[in-house]
């Protein structure tokens, strides 16, 4: 997982950027939680979902006298805190520096917490409890690269200052907290899975089974089943394993291609795609499918808070008509070319209802948040947190980069867009 290749787009996008228009919203509808979003001028800015009231966090983004600096990924902690990070480049595109701020409440700005030098950001997961270590102690895991690989640096937020330390090294490098914040479980370099104990500062159990084609391992959001990828060594396929008191149990077998998965928020069903086929939905006490989309080619799917249903991403048209190599400007050329892009769907998983929601062209900070979704959707949520509403960043037809808010709940889903931006990321509560 690593964003090194996209500082080159990200250096002329900022050269050439224009301010963010006046942050005067639509008149919204009440929501609940907080927005947080990526605007155009690289800014971060907060909306306020009880009074439409935004907040900018952060005014500085753009050329300074020797270098650019850009702020990206609002990152939500289930406490209500927001982390988010800052890039200092060089014209030529060297990181200086990657910051790390952190806002105590969404709404005011951060206070830059860590810095460090010659390493790019590629993404954050807060813990989704508090540490023992003082009051308010909560870690933030934030994965950071270089030419020679990637790190996952632990920094420890508390009232009285904030420390960080390397937990470990490899490249891919994926991984998901357990829901008591004490251990996390890793897969690095598509060969090995290890058990880290934060307390312990080191990995305590490296997992005997061989990783099969997948990427982000999830760990229960609720206990301690862990949900994996295994070889199987008879066909060189994925099986798709729940491993819980010692015990293994396969949920799904032999799949072909890439596999991604996720736990529902309750903890009683995993969502699955292998080479990108439909979604299918299984029941983890009986193993029974409960649910699938009734088309194939989803490239991304997120559970709403509630467990009851699943957006998923998928192409607007048939394959061929879309790629990521069409991304070379920031959408213009393609959709001069009446290419649709991609279309947002949802899966009611109770009664298999299944409809479309809208079609959009994915802005660069969306796309990589699609390619990378498995991970992303256990640390950085499309859901409202009422369970009504998705967001999502597109590029319109006017080449303006927006974050656009889609009411799934309503008999005709007209999507509206909120703000100028690349991508918005919703409150846990």
């Amino acid at each position: 997982m690593r964003c090194i290749c996209a500082i080159a787009f990200l250096l002329v996008v900022v050269l050439t950027m224009r301010p963010a228009e006046a942050q005067e919203m639509l008149n919204l509808p009440e929501l609940p939680g907080l927005i947080a979003y990526v605007g155009t001028d690289f800014n971060i800015y907060t909306i306020d979902g009880s009074d439409g009231t935004v907040s900018a966090l952060t005014d500085d983004a753009g050329p300074r006298e020797d270098s650019i600096y850009v702020y990206q990924w609002p990152t939500w902690s289930t406490d209500g805190r927001l982390a988010y990070f800052a890039l200092d480049l060089t014209q030529a595109g060297q990181v200086l520096t990657t910051d790390t701020y952190v806002s105590d409440n969404g709404r005011e700005p951060g206070e830059r917490v860590y810095t460090w030098e010659d390493q790019v950001f590629n993404y954050a997961y807060w813990a989704p409890q508090n540490c023992d270590a003082g009051a308010n102690c909560r870690d933030l895991a934030v994965l950071l690269g270089d030419a020679t690989g990637l790190i996952v640096e632990l920094v420890r937020d508390t009232e009285t200052g904030a420390t960080s330390q390397t937990a470990g090294a490899g490249a891919p490098f994926y991984f998901s907290w357990s829901p008591d914040a004490t251990r996390m479980l890793w897969q690095r370099n598509r060969t090995r899975l290890d058990i880290y104990d934060v307390s312990a500062a080191d990995v305590t159990e490296t997992l005997a089974q061989t990783p099969g084609f997948f990427a982000a391992p999830a760990w229960s959001p609720v206990d301690d089943r862990m949900l994996i990828g295994v070889l199987n060594a008879e066909t060189e396929n994925t099986d798709l394993i729940l491993l819980a008191n010692n015990e293994t149990r396969t949920l799904a077998s032999d799949l072909e291609g890439q596999v991604s998965f996720s736990w529902s928020p309750d903890g009683n069903r995993v969502a699955y795609t292998a080479q990108q086929g439909p979604v299918f939905v299984l029941d983890t006490v009986t193993g029974e499918t409960v649910a699938r989309s009734p088309v194939t080619g989803v490239y991304a799917f997120f559970w709403s808070p509630d467990s009851r249903q699943i957006g998923y991403v998928t192409l607007a048209a048939p394959p061929g008509s879309f790629s990521a190599g069409n991304m070379s400007g920031p959408g213009q050329a393609a959709l001069a070319q009446g290419q649709p892009g991609l279309a947002l769907s949802v899966l009611d998983v109770q009664s298999g209802a299944d409809r479309r929601l809208a079609t959009f062209f994915p802005t660069r900070d969306m796309l990589y948040y699609l390619a990378y979704f498995d991970q992303f959707a256990q640390s950085h949520r499309l859901w409202s947190p009422d369970s009504r509403r998705l967001i999502y960043g597109e590029v319109t037809g006017g080449n303006r980069s927006v974050v656009t808010m889609v009411d799934v709940s309503g008999e005709a889903p007209v999507p509206l867009s909120i703000a100028e931006g690349t991508i918005g990321v919703w409150s846990f509560e």
